[in-house]
């Protein structure tokens, strides 16, 4: 087989295996784009799961808010119910204490402090007499104010017992729905909290993916240009077959200087003596069609 014959099977070798070579790397780099948009689309699911965790968590946020200031709002009702109905019983004990001491009718009463006045102004006392009658209308009053209240307290007993059961049946409603509330509260608190700790591992998910895709690029991208490396040196092969195959005997005898000239500069390199020959083959400029010298250095 002539040496022309050999290196264009060598050529065509190398521009077989180039081809393979670029089509397994555009193969493997179609194949990690694909891996890429996978992943695109499972981050994109991610990130939509995530967005709606954190409505759902606003939402129960802004709920637990007005359940918080509802419970406070029924503590504080509580509390005054408390009062009202601890005022009505004591309005309650302050009658039977008053009752107990029979004051009597406050018109009797009156009538008998009309009396004693009368009886300061209009007859001859002495000191002592004076004094004394002065002291009982003190009493007196002091007993009227008493019995008037009491009267008083007795007309609204009535009214004061259904306000005091309509209290009691209030202050019990708003006992259980403080209950509710809390358990309410406390489910909301802990399934913000569940939801937080969802969302995080979410967006710790996404962040890998990032990374996992962001990795891909970056190796489709080292693919790229190794796809243009082995595609300028498949140009490269095809134009020096086609020259080949153009001017056979010109291409061969380049070929055979180049590799004599490899040859003299690795001799030249173990400071070997050189021929004129391989002086002229190195130096000298070599005709493409016989070889020959056509340099000035004769």
């Amino acid at each position: 087989m002539s040496s022309t014959s050999t290196s264009a099977d060598e050529l065509y070798k190398k521009i077989s295996e180039l081809r393979e070579n670029i089509v397994r790397l555009k193969q493997l780099k179609s194949e990690l784009l694909e891996k890429a948009r996978k992943l695109r689309e499972k981050r994109r699911e991610k990130i939509s799961k995530a967005k709606e965790l954190t409505e759902q968590i606003n939402t129960l946020r802004q709920e637990y808010r007005i359940r918080l200031e509802e419970f406070n709002q029924l503590k504080e009702r509580r509390k005054n119910l408390a009062e009202i109905i601890q005022q009505i019983k004591k309005d309650f004990e302050e009658i039977k204490k008053l009752s107990s001491q029979n004051l009597g009718n406050p018109d009797a009463i009156e009538k008998k402090i009309r009396d004693l006045e009368w009886r300061l102004q209009t007859s001859s006392l002495t000191l002592e007499e004076e004094k004394k009658i002065i002291q009982r209308i003190a009493e007196l009053e002091k007993k009227l104010q008493d019995a008037k209240k009491v009267a008083k307290i007795k007309e609204k007993r009535t009214e004061e017992k259904a306000e005091l059961l309509a209290k009691r049946v209030e202050l019990n409603s708003v006992r259980e729905r403080i209950k509710a509330i809390i358990n309410e509260i406390s489910e909301k608190k802990n399934i913000i909290k569940r939801l937080i700790e969802e969302r995080n591992k979410l967006r710790e998910e996404i962040d890998n993916l990032s990374k996992e895709i962001e990795e891909i690029y970056k190796q489709v991208e080292s693919l790229n240009a190794e796809i243009k490396t082995k595609s300028e040196e498949l140009s490269e092969s095809q134009k020096r077959l086609k020259s080949l195959q153009e001017n056979p005997v010109a291409i061969n005898t380049t070929e055979v200087i180049e590799k004599k000239k490899k040859a003299i500069e690795e001799k030249l390199k173990q400071n070997k003596r050189l021929s004129f020959e391989e002086f002229l083959i190195l130096y000298g400029e070599v005709d493409n069609k016989d070889g020959k010298d056509n340099s000035n250095l004769h």
